[in-house]
């Protein structure tokens, strides 16, 4: 029993650092694809309207197995960053926390189970927000090519990405912040930002610009709702079955394309 116990530890570090190896992500610079999760705590959260307000976003990936995703939480980077730079502190910063494994069980998250369940109490002392994400959200690893784990992601206001390397310092994860460029008058006055809102089986849209009408395309291309003008913020879509849509929204300046889940 205690050598099958030390096996299976060795299986999942030998996953995460084979992993590390193996495997590539999505480019630094590239455009982070949008996602709105719903938390442990039942908080909607969207990522471009954090970022819309000038946020720089962290988005850490881990599984709650994971020895060195467990190491990493434990050095309290991105707790501290949060403490300091997100809401209660300079309201610069947002963390955002994934959890990877589509198997896992609610337990994973306090540490109750089996060692190649769970690695600890991911929740206890956590002040950001953690995501149990399964199905039919789970597009979101696809968008952002996680192949391991643990992997942090440091998203610009601008909406450009950067993996951040899991043993930069502190001082230094505030330097990567300091290094996003602001928005610019231009894109603050420009508010454009889309989300469902689960509870209403609406689909909220924030804009500054008129004449806007709007396309909604399933994953299989078939166009199954056509809105010619859109003259308040939401669009209701309680008619639809649940799952992923394309959004063509086409204002007097061009289109804009959304890939929203209505889960």
């Amino acid at each position: 029993m205690l050598f099958l116990l030390h096996m299976k530890n060795l299986i999942l570090v030998f996953a995460c650092v084979f992993g590390l190896n193996a495997y590539s992500q999505i480019d630094d610079g590239s455009i982070a694809a949008d996602f709105t999760l719903i938390d442990w705590y039942g908080e909607t959260h969207n990522l471009y309207s954090y970022l819309n307000e000038g946020k720089v976003v962290f988005v850490e990936i881990f599984a709650a197995h994971c020895p060195g995703c467990w190491g990493y939480h434990q050095t309290e980077k991105l707790k501290n960053m949060y403490d300091q730079y997100g809401p209660e502190g300079t309201d610069e910063v947002m963390v955002l926390a994934l959890e990877h494994d589509e198997y896992n069980g609610v337990n994973a998250f306090t540490g109750i189970g089996e060692v190649w369940n769970t690695a600890g109490n991911w929740l206890e002392g956590t002040p950001y927000p953690q995501f149990n994400v399964e199905w039919p959200d789970r597009d979101v690893f696809i968008d952002y090519n996680v192949n391991f784990y643990p992997v942090i992601y440091k998203i610009c206001p601008d909406k450009t990405v950067e993996r951040i390397n899991t043993s930069t310092q502190e001082d230094q994860l505030y330097e990567k912040v300091q290094e996003c460029e602001p928005l610019s008058i231009s894109e603050e006055e420009k508010v454009w930002e889309v989300y469902f809102d689960q509870s209403l089986r609406n689909v909220i849209v924030n804009h500054t610009e008129d004449q806007i009408s709007v396309a909604i395309i399933n994953l299989q291309g078939q166009l199954v709702k056509t809105i010619n003008s859109i003259s308040n913020s939401s669009i209701d879509v309680g008619e639809l079955s649940k799952g992923v849509y394309l959004f063509e929204f086409k204002t007097e300046s061009g289109s804009i394309v959304e890939k929203l889940n209505l889960f």
